[in-house]
């Protein structure tokens, strides 16, 4: 189920025809403006007020307002509104992010980190996914076609109906603000849980950004003071070592005297450090309350049933990605969708077998690929980097080469530069990682996908699109030489003497062999003979210390019939450089002689 196209409304007064008069686009700006705010104020809307009182209470001095394509047209009204309410001995400076790095859903902290900025505002809808540096508000925004006691009628049917039963009711962001009145109806009934949805993140949340800088201090204070043993100062983030040097505070204990007579300062600095660190583990997307459970950013606080698998799940809101990933994720489960407009609430019918099978297919076409290419589609989720790192370990274990790709925001051109890569592998927040890939001249799985299939798991139906909850099976063991760790091969799959791994392509129906273990000593001088043979004949040949394999890429390579451009290094005659055009495109002034 894809998501619905946002009205055309959204991008009427950002067209780039040159036709269009100032009246015009003054018309679109308001028919745009009228339909978002849907009778709520501006200030109500975008919540300026407590976005203000934020700023001024953790005196914040460069903020980054982030908004979609759909709501720049307040951008300077919002901008103009923060900079001129907040105090001027404050000196904040507001930055406006009109065009993102990725979606628009996830918090760009790149962009936000080249401008310094020390927190974000991130207006309209979010995928919620934790970040890892700037602390950030979310603004929503609001609707008023819900309404509260014509959905518990609906829904109360249901109830009466499925009485044994468990529910969880999810809704869509623009709804957050009706949260705590539909809580208060079901808030006795221990059967029903409404999800809550926290308008920052966990940076702010955990208040650890207010420890960063008192952090570096420390650590600079401590590089000053101990040049002599920073390899035993810096061994976690507390810094004890295993020599029990504890200079976190105020420098090495050796200078007991010293230390003495900064005890005060040492003794208040080191809490707040501690307190630091045991914020930092706080922010592990991980959660061990055994009582609460995050799901697409959604925090469940279960009552009696802690077993998600025995819930029912009711959404409030139009179709869109956070559907989508819901009834993907929790494919065995009964979700039912309240339609506001028509006030029905009706199972919700996706055809989740036909888009399970065909994501599997992607995964069988993971076991056939010999070069994968990892895509970065984000640089700011928690733990995007080690899942990079596991996903790598995990092609190299599995005899395959990996590459990695930071392309910005994902489209067919990008891609198709690359034609060696056999498959693509997405890292991404879990609303984009499930990219259609029909548009595409390869195929884009996903971590899960990647992780099922090199590890030859069997496939239960199971799926999971954020990579947070994959990476722990991606760092499992990966050594295919201990026996206890070693995957069973399956029936599709047949290992010869050598261990090499035949393998039965249930997607091209040809045989497809994999070598994994190291060459052997003779193996390899028997390489590099072959290699030293066809190097003479002129042939693109390389043989990998690691693998028993010859390079993929230079196969590729001498395989096209353009190989790029023929440097001829040594045959072109040198010439003396003159200088060229200068000037703007559409007037050189080399254009001026020829007039």
């Amino acid at each position: 189920m894809s998501a619905a196209p946002p009205p055309s409304i959204y991008t009427e007064s950002f067209s780039t025809s040159s036709n269009n008069t100032t009246e015009s686009e003054s018309i679109n700006v308001k028919e745009t403006r009228e339909n978002i705010l849907s009778g709520f104020s501006f200030e109500d809307y975008f919540q300026v007020s407590e976005s203000i009182s934020v700023i001024i209470k953790n005196n914040f001095k460069k903020i980054a307002l982030q908004l979609p394509d759909y709501l720049l047209w307040a951008s300077s009204e919002l901008s103009n509104k923060i900079q001129n309410s907040v105090p001027l001995e404050y000196g904040i400076k507001v930055f406006i992010l009109g065009d993102t790095s990725y979606g628009s859903c996830c918090v760009d902290e790149v962009t936000s980190s080249h401008l310094k900025s020390d927190f974000i505002i991130h207006y309209g809808h979010s995928c919620l996914s934790p970040s890892s540096k700037i602390p950030v508000q979310y603004v929503f925004g609001k609707k008023k076609n819900f309404n509260v006691d014509k959905f518990s009628i609906e829904f109360n049917k249901l109830v009466e109906s499925k009485k044994e039963e468990n529910f969880i009711i999810f809704y869509d962001l623009l709804y957050h603000h009706n949260r705590e009145s539909i809580e208060n109806l079901y808030k006795n009934n221990d059967n029903i849980i409404v999800t809550n949805i926290n308008n920052f993140n966990n940076i702010y949340l955990n208040n650890s950004f207010k420890n960063n800088k008192l952090n570096e201090t420390i650590n600079c204070n401590n590089n000053n003071n101990n040049n002599n043993n920073n390899n035993n100062n810096n061994s976690d983030c507390c810094g004890s070592s295993d020599n029990n040097n504890n200079s976190g505070c105020c420098g090495s204990n050796n200078n007991n005297n010293n230390n003495n007579n900064n005890s005060g300062c040492c003794q208040s600095q080191q809490k707040q450090q501690n307190d630091y660190c045991q914020q930092k583990s706080n922010n592990e997307i991980n959660n061990e309350n055994n009582n609460e459970e995050l799901i697409s950013g959604r925090k469940i606080e279960f009552k009696n049933e802690k077993d998600i698998k025995k819930f029912n799940f009711i959404w409030i809101g139009e179709e869109s990605l956070t559907l989508t990933n819901l009834l993907m994720n929790f494919n065995q489960q009964m979700v039912y969708r309240y339609y506001i407009d028509d006030n029905k609430l009706l199972q919700e019918t996706l055809p989740r077998n036909k888009s399970l099978m065909r994501r599997y297919h992607i995964s069988e076409k993971c076991k056939d690929a010999s070069i994968i290419g990892i895509v970065v589609s984000t640089l700011s989720v928690q733990k995007y980097s080690e899942t990079i790192d596991g996903l790598k370990k995990l092609i190299i274990a599995s005899g395959k080469k990996p590459y990695v790709f930071v392309v910005g925001r994902l489209n067919v051109p990008k891609l198709a530069n690359f034609s060696e890569i056999d498959i693509y592998v997405i890292v991404a927040c879990h609303e984009n990682t499930m990219v259609d890939s029909k548009d595409f001249y390869k195929p884009i799985a996903t971590p899960f996908e990647l992780n099922l299939s090199l590890r030859n798991e069997k496939w239960t139906g199971e799926y999971i699109t954020d990579f947070g909850r994959v990476f722990p099976k991606l760092i499992k063991d990966l050594s295919f030489d201990d026996d206890e760790n070693k995957c069973e091969i399956p029936e599709d799959q047949v290992e010869d003497d050598q261990g090499n791994i035949h393998h039965f392509s249930l997607v091209t129906g040809r045989i497809v062999i994999q070598n994994k273990n190291q060459s052997t000593l003779q193996q390899q001088q028997q390489q590099q003979q072959q290699q030293q043979q066809t190097q003479q004949s002129g042939d693109l040949i390389s043989v990998n210390n690691q693998f028993k394999q010859v390079s993929l890429v230079g196969e590729h390579l001498s395989n096209k019939t353009y190989k790029g451009l023929d440097m001829r290094i040594g045959e072109t005659p040198v010439t003396t450089a003159i200088e060229g055009m200068s000037g703007i495109p559409k007037n050189y002034n080399t254009d001026k002689n020829n007039l």
